[in-house]
């Protein structure tokens, strides 16, 4: 099971401002603790979590005072507790997006390729699954559209994640699977943009060149203000999360540029759904 990565994030920056501010180098702690800057590197980046008799010392060697050290010492015990669907699916999901988005209240995403993950049928997921390994097994398949099916649960929930997305036309045009796959693939989108927490807005074609073509890319947003925003971009080779304010600033100015060049909700839907009698029957 995994711990919060959210919460491990949070603590990290404390961790690392209280050292900043005491104007020790990550060697000077390993030092202190008598372990490698490794370690040290690794807790800071919120790669690893901080055990209860690491964090007090830490918080000893910082200085920080009564209220800090309380509240940091709270703070490590809510990172480290356990729990998530996710940790079923680590083979297959190794990085951090999906806790992170498990844990985010609000998604923002553009693509100009396939229709986002959250929005999938689990028919368009097994063709996309498929298209991008030929060779992955036929349990591989069902148990990523599995994955898939959970992340889109919470769309559903009681309090709902939020869901931005900007869809490129040809996205949408780009067939998955036999025609069928993309009816209802059409179908699901019209189905979800009805949802009061899920906007579906498309470029159109006639949008021509815009910033950002080409290029998807993730931002996602949490419920406490403490925790920034973070981007999110995928390759063919692997993928990167962006926690730089600049880099951050960048994807949500794209994203502002995007939602002004995309169509309404309304006329969004209303190309869908001709596109859906354009397939026909």
């Amino acid at each position: 099971m995994s711990a919060s990565l959210v919460l491990r994030r949070r603590l990290a920056a404390e961790l690392r401002a209280l050292r900043a501010r005491k104007g020790l180098s990550q060697d000077d702690v390993a030092e202190h603790l008598e372990s490698s800057s490794n370690k040290i590197v690794r807790i800071e980046n919120a790669q690893s979590s901080v055990s209860a008799s690491d964090l007090r010392q830490l918080l000893m060697l910082f200085g920080a005072d009564a209220e800090t050290r309380d509240r940091l010492l709270a703070l490590g015990r809510d990172a480290r507790k356990r729990g998530g669907w996710w940790s079923s699916y680590r083979d297959l999901l190794p990085g951090p997006y999906v806790q992170l988005e498990a844990e985010a209240s609000l998604v923002r995403t553009y693509q100009p390729s396939i229709v986002p993950g959250l929005l999938q049928t689990a028919d368009y997921a097994r063709a996309v699954v498929r298209s991008a390994d030929s060779r992955i097994s036929s349990d591989e398949v069902e148990r990523r559209v599995a994955a898939r099916g959970k992340r889109q649960e919470r769309l559903r929930a009681e309090h709902p994640l939020a869901l931005r997305a900007l869809v490129d036309e040809a996205a949408l045009r780009r067939g998955a699977g036999d025609p069928g796959t993309t009816r209802e693939q059409m179908g699901h989108l019209i189905e979800m943009a009805r949802l009061p927490n899920v906007s579906i807005r498309v470029l159109a074609f006639e949008a021509g060149i815009y910033p950002s073509v080409g290029w998807p890319f993730v931002i996602l947003t949490f419920p406490e203000p403490d925790d920034p925003d973070i981007g999110y971009i995928e390759y063919r080779t692997g993928a990167r999360c962006l926690e730089e304010a600049r880099e951050v600033a960048t994807c949500q100015a794209d994203f502002g540029r995007l939602t002004r060049t995309a169509l309404s909700e309304d006329d969004s839907v209303k190309l869908i759904e001709r596109m859906i009698a354009e397939i026909g029957v």
